[in-house]
């Protein structure tokens, strides 16, 4: 028997998707719940995450659900079943009669629940079938999870075995309008039969990743598995955030990459292995020699030079009907206006990204194709020096304009003053790209206008769903032309520094937000460096909550470099600077020992008369050092000393809930847990008074309650302190994060003897 639940439902729904319209399985998600996406849009539909769903791995986000729960939403479910996923399908009658079976035949569910759900079967109409098809569909969501497992179906670019393992790095489908490349598909293909590691070049904007994922398309049948990653920046970045199945909460970074680079590792010639956008220097990637001893074979697209293994060049498109094609399915009236075209295509050296916006230049109208190719002209008879590109072609050397083109384009758009400034903003979009609507809001827009419309003039980019990027050559000319500064973008940095003084509250979105941080810290023109360091500063301390590493160790170098202007700062600057250090050392590198010895030095640095908050910091965090490093002692001295600085300031913060709590956890550790129950109990009410209790702060403190109640042996009333805690992390917290804090509850479940879980911690 077939349970019935979200799992067999979507099982049911994709098998009749249409091969030629099939979305991939994040955006077919986002379709079907598209009216929560747009009530929601710090929500991340990560990749990893929708895969676990429809895997039957993980139950579908508690926010979605009760989202549809609420009275009337349903009806959204329904619409955006009939209006957006129905269309995609071949035989939405014999899905929906199939999903009857399965409701019918499942006797798990009551009679009475069967004739609720059935109750307008069968449908009349298509409206009555998506009314009948959400509500067994949110009848599954809703009722208790149970984990499915693996089943040996294959996904369309990977294994059976290794479908079940990895749940991210799908590869995306190319862009509609992709053409002219038949030849160098094929040439690609019988270059992968010799050379097992191929680096696509070129010319940025010639089209090197839809290149890629068009070979996909074309030769998925020959691999056993293909995956596909954007580079992030660091192949060790990469590597470590890949989403493997058996990835537990508690594993740290060391442990992720070493578990996922064994995977690797073992991986043979039948699999494709692709690594998007690699602009990097070998100098500068010390995993690239990681990567060169796999076995698989690994495909990078860049715009750098490698000599560690063959280079396929991506020239223009030599086929002039596939770059007509092109402009034609931007520009409607091409037919008519074929021979001026031709010589834009020309003029702009057949460069794919120039023909684009060319022709969404021609279809707005504001200029003639004549006018056009004569600003175009223009340019190329005198483009800057700067603008030009050696290329090596056939021997000879040759200098491309292409940067000039665009740059040309770009100011003959005529961009509002309100568009220039949202792409101003753009040009700090992670590769990864963003959620539209978090964007507008980020960025302080009232309405989402001036993206679409840079949407459709093909500046953003709108790969799938709401996701918008930036094409790293738009992104260069932005950020050269525009000159996004402190002042000229203060609304976003505002909003993101407000984002990082909130300690207390949980974002889903982090990683996108200290994406955008650290392209700022990249990109930014600095007038006010005080400012500026502020800035930084705080937005560290935000990234430490979730140790963020990459980030943290960017931002240590913008602090360490600032403050090597002696002009520039206080000494509780430099104070906070090396408590900062020891942070990475500690959290980061597992070296307690030298941790400990910077917090030290700041805490001689400190001018605590200035600054008492940042004085009792640095006592609580050299505490917490010393209780890491076993020595409990010093530890218990240090937090105390903290607690205090606390007492004389009596200024409730959510950095006092923090130490408040560890120091309650170091009370536990050292045997005075009836102590440690106290404190923690004082903690609870403080966060009424500065924060909420729907919050994880207030959860956190009844977990750790629940922890030392069960090291008593107190079961009963471990029990009530876990059992709020949870009811709390279900509403804040998100699926991964809900997912961890199961986890430890579990291990001290574990550490306690007791083998049988209670209900509340069961996530599947």
């Amino acid at each position: 028997m077939e349970r019935c639940d979200f799992y067999s439902v979507m099982q049911i729904i994709t098998r009749f998707i249409s091969e030629a319209k099939a979305p991939n399985q994040t955006e077919l998600v986002y379709l079907m719940f598209n009216q929560f996406a747009v009530e929601h849009e710090d929500f991340d539909f990560d990749q990893g995450r929708v895969n676990r769903w429809l895997k039957g791995r993980d139950a579908v986000s508690p926010t979605i659900t009760r989202f549809y729960l609420q009275d009337g939403y349903a009806e959204y479910l329904a619409s955006d079943l009939e209006e957006k996923v129905f269309p995609l399908m071949t035989d939405v009658h014999k899905a929906e009669q199939e999903i009857y079976d399965l409701l019918m035949n499942d006797v798990s569910v009551s009679d009475q629940k069967k004739t609720e759900l059935t109750e307008i079967y069968p449908p009349k109409n298509l409206t009555e079938t998506a009314d009948f098809v959400s509500a067994v569909l949110l009848f599954g969501m809703e009722r208790k999870f149970q984990k499915r497992e693996p089943k040996l179906l294959t996904s369309s670019t990977l294994s059976p075995f290794a479908a079940e393992l990895i749940m991210s790095g799908t590869v995306p489908a190319p862009c509609k309008h992709f053409c002219g490349r038949d030849n160098e598909i094929s040439e690609l293909h019988n270059l992968l039969e010799t050379h097992s590691k191929i680096f696509i070049t070129g010319l940025a904007g010639i089209g090197k990743s839809e290149f890629a994922k068009a070979y996909v398309k074309t030769h998925k049948k020959d691999y056993t598995n293909i995956l596909y990653f954007n580079y992030p920046g660091s192949l060790q970045t990469l590597i470590e955030d890949m989403d493997f199945v058996d990835d537990l909460p508690t594993d740290d970074n060391t442990t992720r990459f070493k578990k996922h680079n064994r995977f690797l590792r073992s991986l043979k010639p039948d699999t494709l292995l692709i690594i998007d956008n690699f602009n990097t220097t070998a100098a500068n990637e010390p995993q690239l020699d990681v990567l060169m001893k796999y076995n698989c074979k690994v495909l990078f697209t860049t715009r750098s030079r490698f000599e560690v293994a063959f280079t396929y060049e991506l020239n223009e498109i030599t086929d002039l009907e596939s770059l007509i094609s092109l402009a034609a399915f931007f520009y409607t009236d091409t037919p008519n206006h074929r021979p001026t075209v031709e010589r834009i295509i020309e003029t702009v050296n057949r460069h794919t990204l120039s023909v684009e916006l060319s022709a969404r230049l021609l279809q707005t109208g504001i200029l003639e194709p004549d006018e056009v190719l004569a600003r175009l002209s223009e340019s190329t008879a005198a483009p800057d020096a700067s603008d030009k590109i050696t290329l090596t072609k056939d021997g000879h050397t040759k200098k491309a304009t292409y940067h000039s083109h665009i740059k040309t384009l770009f100011s003959l758009f005529a961009l509002s003053d309100e568009m220039q400034s949202v792409m101003r903003y753009a040009a700090f979009i992670p590769a990864e790209g963003i959620r539209a609507r978090l964007f507008a809001k980020l960025i302080g827009l009232e309405n989402m206008d001036a993206i679409n419309d840079l949407t459709e003039l093909g500046f953003i980019q709108n790969p799938e769903m709401d996701l918008i990027t930036l094409h790293p050559l738009v992104q260069e000319i932005i950020t050269a032309d525009l000159c996004p500064d402190i002042d000229n973008c203060h609304p976003l940095l505002d909003n993101i520094h407000r984002i990082c003084l909130q300690h207390g509250v949980d974002i889903h979105y982090y990683k996108t937000l200290f994406g955008i941080i650290e392209n700022i810290t990249n990109r930014i023109i600095v007038q006010n460096a005080a400012d500026y360091l502020l800035f930084i500063e705080d937005c560290f301390a935000y990234m430490e909550k979730y140790r963020y590493a990459s980030g943290m160790k960017k931002l240590l170098t913008v602090m360490t470099n600032l403050l090597s202007d002696e002009a520039l700062g206080t000494p509780n600057d430099r104070a906070l600077l090396l408590n900062d250090q020891a942070s990475c050392e500690g959290l980061l590198n597992g070296n307690y020992r030298k941790a400990i010895e910077l917090e030290k030095r700041a805490l001689k640095l400190c001018n605590a008369d200035a600054n008492l908050q940042l004085a009792t910091n640095l006592n609580m965090n050299l505490g917490y050092l010393y209780q890491a490093d076993g020595q409990s002692e010093s530890a218990k001295q240090s937090m105390e000393n903290a607690m205090l600085i606390i007492a004389e300031l009596n200024e409730p913060s959510h950095d006092v809930i923090i130490m408040s709590r560890n120091y309650a956890r170091l009370l536990a550790e050292i045997g005075e847990a009836r102590r440690a129950v106290t404190a923690l109990q004082k903690c609870s009410e403080l966060i009424k008074s500065v924060s909420s209790e729907q919050s994880s702060d207030y959860a956190d403190v009844f977990f750790d309650i629940a922890v030392i109640r069960l090291q008593l042996g107190d079961v009963q009333d471990a029990n009530s302190h876990f059992v709020r805690a949870f009811k709390v992390y279900r509403k804040v917290l998100s699926d991964d994060d809900l997912r961890e804090k199961a986890a430890l509850a579990v291990k001290y479940f574990e550490r306690a003897g007791i083998s049988k879980l209670p209900d509340y911690l069961s996530l599947e």
